[in-house]
């Protein structure tokens, strides 16, 4: 049985389009490991929506474990897709600091809602494998960023 399709998040689309073309060798590595990266983040999104499922729904006004873990996991698909192509370095970077960070900030989250016995660990393994396998792609697709002559105003990257 085919899940993608229960996955809400976009299939990845060629960001090269014909008038790209003359152009597009430039950054065709990075947009192949971006779209790597893509793909098995909709592995781990459909995962982890999984696992929200199995959360008790939240009765407070106050964002609790379920909506935060949902807040880290969509945010990620649209930080590598802004990321991705004919996109200025300072902006590569930031939005790969920003996926990291929620990556981080989910996983934790994961840990809590298992740690507290809000969820069966039984259903972190496959995310945790998942998620895995993510950060060997991500880390592909930064190493093919390239410097740039702009300058960071903020002087972080």
């Amino acid at each position: 049985m085919d899940l993608s399709s229960l996955n809400p998040l976009p299939e990845w689309k060629d960001r090269l389009t014909n008038e790209d073309e003359g152009e597009a060798w430039k950054w065709r590595e990075e947009l192949e490991c971006a779209e790597a990266a893509y793909n098995q983040w909709r592995e781990v999104f459909g995962l982890v929506l999984a696992f929200t499922e199995t959360l008790p729904e939240e009765e407070d006004e106050v964002p609790g474990t379920k909506s935060m873990i949902y807040q880290n996991a969509s945010i990620v698909a649209p930080k590598i897709i802004s990321a991705s192509g004919d996109t200025l370095y300072q902006i590569k970077m930031e939005n790969a600091a920003l996926i990291r960070f929620n990556c981080r900030q989910l996983w934790e989250q994961i840990a809590f809602a298992t740690l507290s016995g809000e969820a069966d660990i039984a259903y972190k393994q496959p995310i945790e494998e998942s998620l895995d396998k993510f950060k060997k792609l991500f880390r592909s697709w930064v190493a093919t960023f390239r410097r740039d002559d702009y300058e960071d105003e903020w002087g972080l990257f």
